[in-house]
């Protein structure tokens, strides 16, 4: 991946995305923004099983990535907050088609560091203790 058309923001953009289930849930609705999503299509579509994709869709949601539809219990549609927000989701987009490992590493490397910090932490210890 060329770090030059990498914009900061879309590296911290990518840098805050939970999981690689998380990212393509969230471009799979940026696909078809005008289509209504539950935990069942979704997680028929990322091969999850529904309790982790309907806990997916509630982090999309509060992330103001998508929304509940309004009178529709448990149906989902791509919302971003602003613009701006969907502009760098379409980014993503183009950057995931063409560059779909440096991606996902850019992910994993995330994940792993949050594992490693839990990991250092179990190992500290406590005065008060």
């Amino acid at each position: 991946m060329n770090s030059l058309k990498l914009s900061n923001e879309l590296r911290r953009f990518i840098h805050s995305i939970a999981s690689i289930p998380h990212l393509e849930a969230m471009l799979l609705l940026h696909q078809s923004p005008q289509q209504e999503w539950n935990e069942d299509t979704l997680a028929q579509r990322l091969y999850l099983n529904q309790e982790q994709t309907l806990g997916m869709l509630e982090d999309l949601c509060a992330s103001g990535i998508c929304a509940p539809v309004h009178n529709k219990n448990g149906q989902f549609v791509y919302a971003p907050v602003n613009a701006e927000l969907d502009e760098l989701i379409t980014q993503l987009s183009i950057l995931y088609a063409n560059n779909l490992i440096e991606v996902t590493n850019m992910i994993h490397s995330r994940a792993a560091g949050r594992m490693l910090h839990l990991f250092a932490d179990a190992f500290k210890f406590n005065k008060d203790k």
